[in-house]
């Protein structure tokens, strides 16, 4: 047997002196060629079951820990097991139904696991996310404010700061590209989050700015205009959403993507589950006794 980590021969071996030394002949055929490390009744560990155990790319140090741990885990779940047998009623050891059950579970999970993987359809358009928005938009709610802003983090030594300061809060196309280009040389931030919604909280941090009522500030005002010692701080919010507002589609697109491909599942799982009964009551393999 050939070890996938260059250690597991000497880990083993470290493991195996004082418990292997004198095995016999009898004992070698017992065996049936293999090494026992450990003992529990008639229940044995042998060194070959071990190969697996340790990750790749272990020291020597961490190996043979890595291997003492599995053993002591081996045998006392085995000690355990046996201590149950040995003290249970025989009704409790009967765990032929629980094993069945367990066995169907699994082979009808792994089956419509296999059935999901060829089948489901995991791409999903942007079409498709924005009419599950309209439909279930009361589903998703802001659990705080929200705007839409251009935030501006400027040098108080830079060029014609009166320009930006007057310009920064129009909407015209012309004063937005002015303070577009001039940003884009001088500022140390310009970030109009591409025209999406952001937490209002997130813009505030950057801002050296106390607001303890976010909402009431954004029905008053929708401006900030503040500076410290080395920098100009300004903010023009240009839309807002309270606290309890439907959340903006850009919140929620991940979540919307999510509940799209579940609710695919779901109807791939009816359809798989519907045609195997159908074709199986067609095929008469599928019979119901009417009992009075």
């Amino acid at each position: 047997m050939i070890y996938k980590n260059k250690h597991i021969h000497f880990i083993i071996a470290l493991l195996l002196i004082g418990l292997v030394m004198h095995s016999s002949c009898n004992e070698k055929k017992q065996h049936q060629g293999k090494t026992p490390v450990a003992r529990v009744y008639d229940k044995y560990l042998y060194r070959e079951d071990l190969a697996g155990v340790i990750p790749t790319g272990l020291s020597k140090e961490d190996s043979l820990l890595k291997v003492k741990s599995y053993i002591d885990f081996w045998v006392k779940r085995y000690a355990m097991t046996k201590t149950a047998e040995l003290n249970l009623a025989e009704e409790q050891k009967d765990v032929a139904e629980e094993l069945e059950n367990y066995r169907m579970d699994l082979l009808i999970f792994r089956y419509k696991q296999r059935f999901i993987e060829q089948n489901l359809d995991t791409l999903v358009s942007q079409k498709q996310i924005s009419d599950f928005y309209v439909q279930h938009e009361k589903e998703f709610i802001l659990s705080q404010p929200a705007v839409i802003a251009v935030f501006i983090k400027i040098l108080k030594s830079s060029p014609n700061l009166g320009l930006v300061r007057s310009l920064f809060k129009s909407n015209r196309e012309n004063d937005i590209k002015q303070v577009r280009d001039y940003c884009e040389e001088h500022a140390t931030i310009y970030n109009n989050y591409n025209d999406e919604w952001v937490y209002f909280k997130d813009i505030i941090l950057e801002i050296p700015v106390r607001i303890d009522d976010p909402e009431l500030y954004l029905k008053s005002f929708s401006t900030i205009d503040a500076q410290d010692s080395v920098y100009l701080y300004l903010l023009n919010i240009k839309n807002y959403r309270l606290k309890d507002a439907v959340a903006p589609l850009n919140f929620v697109e991940g979540n919307i993507q999510s509940m799209i491909l579940k609710q695919r599942k779901q109807e791939l799982l009816n359809v798989i589950e519907n045609n195997v009964y159908n074709s199986m009551i067609d095929k008469k393999d599928i019979e119901l006794f009417e009992n009075e």
